[in-house]
């Protein structure tokens, strides 16, 4: 039966490679295995988002729809998976042609063309890649699609330099409606130093939602084209990301949603310095 509750949105920005779309697979598998409606959608040029669902078939994506490989219908463009999430994926042009952006952009005027079919879900994630040197990756955001938007780092200088400059970008004025939930750090080295991780989501005003360790079950699972839960369902790892998507849902269905106060590089480097922080 279909959930009464709000249509939950939720776009996840992080630096390329600090597994964003390790987390979004798996709150989207999370929130399927719950009983929701799920959209999961893919806006990175690899078109990866699918990895975890479609053991390695390639799903069609926007840049097929404008190729003429495929026509505009939603259910044309629409890759139902086993785990009962739906996906769409952007895809990209080749290395050097066109612009990754663009299909962020398209996708997102796809979406506005379509507001029945996506007014049947009760949740919809926008993995969505997050070093921001092009507009069109910002595009869920001007497009008023977002409700929430969470921030996806790791413990390393330069992943926290991009998750600044995600914050920094929710409070461009013509994102008014962008609010940050929270930030959830995906760790790379579970010895290493944590304490000015805390530290860091306090300077730049947003919550610490989650933090998801290294477990190599999440790494098996990834080569084998699955989830953890899909993997090792009573696993450690799994549950984690149970606790998670709960996290993240009360964070959007709450109040704590707030603007972000990022800080300026010489701040943020100030930050580094003080805090010790290396990358490893």
């Amino acid at each position: 039966m279909k959930s009464a509750r709000r249509r939950m949105v939720v776009i996840l920005y992080g630096k390329g490679g600090v597994g964003k779309t390790t987390v979004c697979s798996h709150l989207a598998a999370q929130y399927a295995a719950g009983g929701r409606k799920v959209l999961l959608l893919g806006c990175d040029p690899k078109t990866d988002t699918s990895t975890r669902f479609l053991s390695g078939k390639k799903p069609p994506t926007m840049l097929d729809m404008v190729e003429g490989r495929f026509g505009r219908r939603f259910s044309e463009l629409l890759t139902r998976t086993p785990s009962g999430v739906d996906i769409m994926e952007t895809g990209g042009p080749e290395p050097g042609v066109g612009c990754g952006g663009r299909g962020v952009a398209t996708l997102c005027q796809f979406l506005e063309e379509h507001p029945r079919e996506l007014a049947s879900y009760d949740v919809v994630l926008f993995d969505v890649l997050g070093d921001l040197v092009c507009g069109g990756f910002v595009a869920p955001l001007r497009f008023g699609k977002g409700n929430c938007v969470f921030i996806i780092s790791s413990e390393e200088p330069a992943s926290l330099f991009a998750a600044n400059n995600i914050a920094r970008m929710t409070r461009r004025p013509y994102y008014d409606a962008a609010a940050v939930g929270g930030i959830i750090f995906n760790l790379r080295h579970n010895d290493a130093p944590q304490g000015h991780l805390a530290s860091f989501a306090k300077k730049i005003g947003v919550a610490v939602v989650g933090s998801v360790p290294r477990d190599p079950l999440i790494m098996e699972a990834e080569e084998r084209g699955l989830t953890v839960q899909a993997h090792a369902p009573s696993s450690k790892a799994a549950r984690q990301f149970a606790v998670l998507a709960k996290a993240v849902e009360a964070a959007c269905r709450s109040k704590r949603s707030a603007k972000a106060a990022p800080m300026g590089n010489d701040e943020f480097w100030a930050f580094v310095r003080q805090h010790r922080i290396a990358s490893l």
